[in-house]
């Protein structure tokens, strides 16, 4: 039985999540119509610190690049991210993706394939054991690096975008010590999406929402973002009993970059959490749209 409860992360989770649609997604690679290049930086539970040692609050780093290629009818794309767990836990990522487009009436359906490394790391020399001797820690640092397989379809349209993905479809498997059996890198399923309201001429809402599953536990979140004459923009999003989030952010350079924050409040098990979380992305883009008014039909100005 699948479970709405907490979910296992074994991948990071970013809140900015509508603006990384790639990452969750092989099959939104290249959709947009533009080259854009992104990077992001997630502190989470800010200031936390462990019962015996300094630090230990998880913090991520993740770079990517998605681009439109016409001659192989599709896009192509590469993300890397760096996902520091805290107690000596590691995860790295690099992923290359390609995905298929083909044109459905105003609809553009991506089939995305997405081959990569991911490697987990773990300094044993970090852990704190119940008993001394345990020989299912390594006394030093070791890592294991496996190779790592995703696919995902993805709906595009000017003013709705839908994508269903699979990551860790091979279950990659580690294990660090002899005397442990390996352990696989679970199957996340992913679901996402978002929609654009025209309200006025220059004011949109944009409900969004994601929902993770490792096929044992379902970890929904879901928000909207109101964006005033498509530069400026503001949200929430709520993530299933964990936190609370506020966006806010803009398109600068004549539509040539994009920088967003979030900030989350933790709302659920906040005894065991530092209060707070935040996340910075910025995106450029190597050939952005016209400035000034948008068009009749709006175009997105915050997907990928």
């Amino acid at each position: 039985m699948v479970s709405v409860s907490v979910y296992a992360q074994n991948d990071p989770q970013f809140t900015q999540y509508v603006f990384n649609s790639m990452y969750l997604n092989p099959g939104a690679t290249g959709m947009g119509g533009r080259t854009a290049i992104s990077a992001i930086y997630r502190t989470q539970w800010t200031g936390y610190t462990g019962t015996f040692d300094a630090g230990g609050a998880p913090v991520t780093q993740q770079v990517s690049a998605s681009l439109p290629f016409n001659a192989l009818k599709g896009g192509l794309g590469l993300y890397a991210s760096n996902d520091q767990l805290g107690g000596g836990s590691t995860n790295r990522e690099i992923s290359a993706s390609y995905a298929f487009h083909k044109r459905i009436g105003t609809n553009i359906l991506g089939l995305g394939v997405g081959a990569g490394l991911y490697s987990r790391i773990l300094d044993g020399g970090e852990f704190r054991p119940r008993e001394d001797n345990d020989p299912s820690i390594p006394s030093s640092r070791v890592a294991q690096t496996q190779p790592d397989f995703s696919a995902g379809v993805f709906l595009y349209n000017p003013t709705y975008q839908l994508g269903l993905s699979m990551k860790h479809i091979n279950q990659p498997l580690y294990g660090f010590s002899t005397e442990t059996a390996q352990s696989p890198l679970p199957r996340t399923m992913y679901l996402n999406g978002s929609l654009l309201i025209g309200v006025t001429y220059t004011l949109d809402v944009s409900p969004m929402f994601v929902i993770k599953s490792d096929f044992k536990t379902i970890a929904p979140e879901m928000g909207a973002l109101v964006t005033y004459n498509s530069s400026l923009w503001a949200g929430v999003n709520y993530r299933w009993q964990d936190a609370a989030s506020f966006l806010i952010g803009g398109n600068f350079l004549n539509n040539k970059l994009r920088a967003g924050y979030a900030m989350d409040y933790v709302v659920f098990g906040s005894s065991a959490k530092a209060p707070t979380s935040h996340e910075i992305l910025l995106t450029y883009y190597l050939n952005p749209p016209r400035s000034g008014k948008k068009s009749i039909i709006r175009t997105p100005r915050y997907r990928y």
